[in-house]
């Protein structure tokens, strides 16, 4: 600044400076909100934010929502919610990103904690509260956010992949044509996933846009250097070149075969014996003789013959070995493994060959239907649990040969012990029904037969057809058969069921057993006891029992051509059945039901299916148990009325029927008419 020289009237050099304006001291206005708030307080409380308003300042994800009541807070957060899952988050780590939404964290917010939080900001009475309600400051308050651990652990393991420079490796050994190569283990990093989840539940939280910086964290491998080392030289060893194993039995083995097939050739025997009675005396069959079928005399059946046990021998070529060959981490430490489907398909042939296979349990029965068990026991097999040692062991030995393991006691899944268990003492109940030969809905009655014959209900189990046979199809190998359908009969795969359901209903019935559900036809069928039937469909109409005794129950199913018959072995502790049906009553006329046919004459029908009266019964069962008390089970069982189909001009059929058309009938020339003059 220039000086001004002093004249006469000038002012002083205090006078003559430039006067700043006064500024007000920072404290002023907090000493007026003191004394205002030491005047009773009423300004303070007229202040705040009036109840079920949002507090001024408070932002929530990053969207103001100050002054807004409750349920204009509460429409904010749920928008905001909904948009949610597709916000962008940005994942950094090592000078890369990649970009996911929140969506795909399953990250959502829950709208009523959020709430709770907002409408609880700012809402202090203290001092403080009051400076921050004045100044209309900014209070950030969190959205209550929850994510899925689960996706998280999934997705970080495909992050680490974008993001991670050097991810931990546990070690291998690889094989280059068929030269085994180690490869060391390392030490690395992996995503720290319960850091990382705080990290995104922060950033949605706060609606920042920042990218999340990864955390990670350093892993050391399990497996050591030691471990691949050894596992190499193993591999090396193994892989060398061709290995045999073999495997001799013993006098022990041998002397077994042949006394199980002595008692064999007894049971067979006796069995002949007690069914010579049932056999005829000249069993034939018929030959080809030119163009003619001749009898001839057929030859009775030959024994089986003896098979001793051999030698068995296996030989893993190098390609063999290389297939089968694999190094991984296990439970026991890191170590080679031959995979077991490849080694399966090498020892199949030898399979076969094993003198000695273990031997379930299983039930005979005889032509008067007694009951025995032919007993379990432990046989061999190849342990392939011990074949890598085997054939580490061999390729150390001259001409890389060695034992192939073997184990001796290899135990049967069923037996004798568990069999007897079951208490199943002898024949209990059985039913037999016939149909005419050679019909389709024969072969699905075969096949549901086979395939619950020899089905085991334990005691107090419960056992649905339906659940252990399934759903009836054409894959499953069932046919095309007329079934009950909405009430008419269509064909169906596995139509014809119903006679195999019935068959075991009065099999069950007349041996005691809890049924638990059943439905009969809704026709009746002669070829079934009426009042003492059931349908079968899939899922429902089913056929359940329950196996209200103290002893397993065996099903055992036997058919020709023309009948099906079940037979159930158990012990019911000697309870008796009597079956009663009364005389039918209610009985309805069948409807008739017309179906067109324009070739028919006006005049002219044919009966299609000639129907039958529906009609009522009572079916009554008295259980009598070991200890003299009784049970009686009632049910009136309803059948419908089959109705009687007729083939008529469609003039005929009548109005309200299905196909009525409304046109009048033609009218029948006169046989005389326009015959002509001539003889």
């Amino acid at each position: 600044m220039t000086a001004v020289p002093p004249s006469s009237g000038s002012l002083s050099d205090d006078e003559a400076r430039p006067v700043e304006p006064r500024r007000r001291p920072r404290w002023i206005p907090a000493l007026v909100l003191a004394g205002a708030v030491a005047a009773g307080g009423l300004f303070v409380q007229k202040s705040g934010p009036a109840d079920g308003v949002v507090a001024t300042g408070v932002v929530v994800g990053g969207l103001a929502l100050g002054g807004k009541s409750e349920s204009e807070a509460r429409a904010a957060i749920e928008a905001l919610a909904a948009e949610l899952p597709n916000r962008t988050l940005t994942l950094a780590a090592n000078g890369k990103e990649v970009r996911i939404t929140a969506g795909e964290i399953g990250a959502e917010i829950d709208v009523d904690a959020s709430l709770a939080v907002v409408m609880a900001a700012a809402r202090s009475k203290s001092f403080d509260g009051a400076l921050r309600e004045l100044a209309r400051t900014r209070t950030d308050v969190p959205l209550s956010i929850a994510l899925k651990a689960d996706q998280l652990e999934v997705l970080a393991a495909e992050w680490e992949h974008a993001l991670v420079d050097d991810p931990p490796f546990e070690g291998s050994i690889e094989l280059r044509g068929d030269a085994p190569i180690a490869q060391a283990p390392r030490s690395g990093h992996r995503i720290d996933v319960a850091a990382l989840t705080e990290a995104l539940r922060g950033a949605l939280t706060t609606g920042s846009t920042t990218p999340v910086a990864v955390p990670l964290i350093e892993i050391t491998p399990s497996t050591t250097a030691e471990e691949v080392a050894h596992a190499h030289e193993l591999a090396t060893a193994i892989l060398a070149g061709p290995i045999t194993l073999d495997h001799h039995p013993s006098t022990e083995d041998i002397e077994l075969v042949k006394k199980e097939h002595e008692e064999a050739q007894k049971r067979r025997e006796e069995a002949e014996k007690r069914a010579e009675w049932r056999l005829p005396k000249k069993k034939s069959r018929m030959k080809r003789k030119g163009k003619r079928f001749v009898e001839e005399e057929a030859a009775p059946p030959k024994p089986e013959a003896l098979q001793l046990p051999e030698v068995i021998s296996v030989t893993f070529t190098k390609e063999d070995l290389a297939a089968a060959f694999r190094a991984k981490r296990t439970d026991k430490g890191f170590s080679v493994e031959l995979d077991e489907g490849e080694v399966k398909r090498k020892l199949a042939p030898v399979v076969s060959k094993l003198f000695n296979p273990a031997r379930d349990a299983r039930f005979e029965f005889d032509a008067e239907n007694r009951i025995s068990i032919v007993p379990s026991r432990p046989g061999t097999r190849v342990d392939t649990s011990r074949l890598v040692d085997a054939l580490y062991a061999a390729a150390g030995h001259p001409g890389r040969v060695g034992d192939l393991p073997v184990d001796k006691n290899a135990q049967p899944k069923f037996t004798t012990e568990a069999a007897q268990a079951l208490g199943i003492k002898g024949l209990v109940g059985q039913y037999t029904t016939h149909h005419p030969c050679c019909q389709p809905r024969v072969k699905n009655i075969h096949r549901i037969a086979d395939m619950l014959d020899g089905t085991i209900v334990k005691a107090g189990e419960t056992f649905s057809v339906n659940a252990a046979v399934g759903p009836r199809t054409l894959e499953r190998g069932f046919v095309l058969a007329p079934s009950i359908g909405d009430g008419e009969m269509i064909d169906t795969p596995g139509g014809g069921v119903s006679q195999f359901a019935t068959t075991l209903y009065n099999a069950l019935f007349d041996a005691g057993y809890v049924v638990k559900e059943r439905k009969p036809h809704s026709f009746y069928f002669n070829r079934y006891p009426v009042g003492i039937e059931a349908t079968l469909s899939f899922p429902h109409p089913d056929l359940v029992f329950y196996n209200d005794t103290n002893a397993a129950l065996l099903i055992r199913c036997e058919y020709t051509d023309t009948y099906i018959r079940v037979k159930l072995f158990g012990d019911n502790d000697g309870r008796k059945v009597d079956r009663k049906v009364s005389q039918a009553f209610d009985f309805t006329d069948p409807k008739v039901e017309h179906v067109g046919n324009p070739k028919r004459e006006p005049d002219e029908e044919k009966v299609k299916e000639s129907g039958s009266n529906g009609f009522s019964v009572k079916a009554t069962r008295v259980i009598t148990f070991a200890d003299g008390t009784k049970r009686e089970e009632k049910r009136v069982i309803k059948y419908n009325a089959r109705p009687r189909v007729i083939e008529v001009h469609p003039c005929r059929i009548p109005k309200g029927e299905e196909g009525h058309t409304g046109e009048k009938c033609p009218e029948k020339e006169d046989a005389e008419d326009g015959a002509g003059g001539g003889s």
